[in-house]
């Protein structure tokens, strides 16, 4: 009975993932995969009362075993639908650094397609929003708005949604999943935002591409003036490239660039993912794609991992694109889509449907950043925070950056913020371990607080564990 259940399990989410690695679906060996762009780990076990359990695991992230962290994690667990979020401690160091997994059990023999399609949905979705809390709270030092709340909320197996509390959601994010709208300042000016532009670290190819397409833009736009023809091209984009890498601020820069030369109102940007655009039963998608359409009239859309929409056997998925599309068709000029994503998957993506390689004329390349790059961005955010290296310091920085293996996945600026606020604990350790503390003191990072070059036989951080980095 187990065989049959495990080859019926495989099949569905194999029809589910974009990737598919090794693994059986037993304890030993979990079935690894790639679903909607986050890693996802599935095993099917047999509880002590003899029923048959098909377990789920998302990983988040490698955290550090901080209180806060812990205190976090254990007053979130099971406040959204369909998850539990906990912290897989690694017994041999328990104080060093934990996986964080957003989890969830089934009853194996009696999961339907649309279940499971509830189930990957949010728990991809709730991935997302625990990895960026955990950005923010390693970054900002457990700001006020990530503190547990002194009375933790409720844990019902099913909660009503009007009264889930999850960082900074509400009613509307909850409908509309995962959903970012970020206003622009006014009238900074054409040339202001091409400096902007230009004075970002690295992304030459990318810089080239907007400056084209600016360009093109704005005489298609004083040739319209004139009476003259003017080849127009298209306003939507197509940015392929590694996590971290800019996508996301160029988009904005993008919007207000389109504002400057009169093709959008606004410029605004609104950032979203599959898990905002797709709804969990097939006929609401299309609702709940307009509706962020919608929102975004008068400036970009930004859609992060597009490619999650495609790929697959997937009706919600594919109601998304078309709604979309038709979106896009019946308000030609009056918003701007952005789609984005790895390279390969991209061009899956936009061949997925014939409507879509005729709207996006320009794919913008972001490259991976150099080690110069990233070492240009570790030493913007030591100057911005009163930090000084010194040459030792330095020299460590630079071997370790070179030592950084590159991979599918990696995380670029990501791993460089990342890398900053680990320097900052190691050095506040080494201050208090000594005597006498000055100002020069408290500023100087010494080579002591730099992490130790990657050997070569290393793996990329989850590579061993999870279908990211097959």
């Amino acid at each position: 009975m187990t065989d049959s259940i495990r080859e019926r399990l495989r099949r569905m989410l194999t029809d589910r993932a974009d990737r598919l690695g090794d693994g059986d679906l037993t304890e030993s060996r979990p079935l690894e995969c790639i679903v909607h762009g986050e890693a996802i780990s599935a095993r099917v076990y047999e509880r002590f009362n003899g029923t048959w359990v098909f377990a789920i695991d998302a990983f988040v992230d490698d955290v550090p075993m901080d209180p806060a962290i812990i205190q976090w994690v254990a007053t979130r667990s099971g406040v959204m639908p369909f998850t539990t979020i906990h912290l897989d401690r690694n017994r041999r160091d328990p104080t060093g650094t934990a996986r964080l997994l957003v989890s969830h059990t089934l009853k194996a023999d009696a999961i339907e397609d649309h279940e499971l399609d509830e189930v990957l949905s949010t728990l991809t979705y709730v991935t997302r929003r625990t990895r960026r809390r955990m950005e923010e709270l390693i970054t900002a030092g457990d700001p006020p708005s990530l503190r547990p709340p002194s009375k933790p909320a409720a844990i019902s197996s099913d909660p009503d949604p009007e009264s889930i509390e999850f960082d900074e959601l509400d009613d509307e994010d909850i409908e509309s999943g995962s959903v970012a709208v970020r206003s622009v300042p006014e009238g900074r000016g054409l040339e202001a935002l091409m400096g902007e532009l230009d004075n970002l670290i690295g992304l030459t190819p990318a810089k080239d591409e907007i400056r084209g397409l600016i360009a093109a833009q704005e005489v298609a736009r004083m040739r319209g003036l004139k009476g003259l023809a003017a080849a127009v091209p298209s306003p939507h984009l197509v940015f392929v490239g590694n996590p971290g890498t800019g996508k996301t601020t160029v988009a904005r820069i993008v919007g207000e660039l389109y504002r400057e030369i009169g093709l959008l109102p606004t410029g605004h940007l609104v950032e979203t993912d599959r898990s905002g655009l797709v709804a969990a039963y097939l006929g609401q998608t299309a609702l709940k794609t307009k509706a962020v359409c919608e929102r975004a009239l008068g400036g970009v859309l930004f859609i992060d991992e597009a490619y999650s929409l495609a790929g697959r056997r997937d009706d919600y998925g594919s109601e998304a694109i078309d709604a979309l599309l038709t979106f896009m068709e019946n308000h030609r000029g009056e918003f701007a889509v952005v789609v984005a994503g790895y390279p390969e998957e991209m061009d899956n993506f936009l061949s997925s449907n014939p409507g879509l390689n005729s709207r996006f004329d320009l794919t913008v390349p972001f490259p991976d950043y150099s080690a110069n790059e990233l070492e240009s961005i570790f030493c913007d955010l030591v100057r911005e925070h009163d930090y000084d290296l010194d040459n030792d310091a330095l020299a460590q920085l630079r071997s370790l950056l070179g030592s950084w293996p590159r991979h599918r996945g990696f995380g670029n600026g990501r791993e460089v913020r990342r890398l900053f606020h680990t320097v900052v604990r190691n050095q506040a350790e080494l201050v208090t371990e000594g005597g006498a503390i000055n100002t020069q003191l408290l500023r100087t990072i010494p080579a002591a607080a730099i992490p130790s070059p990657i050997p070569v036989s290393v793996p990329p951080r989850g590579a061993r564990n999870y279908g990211g980095y097959l």
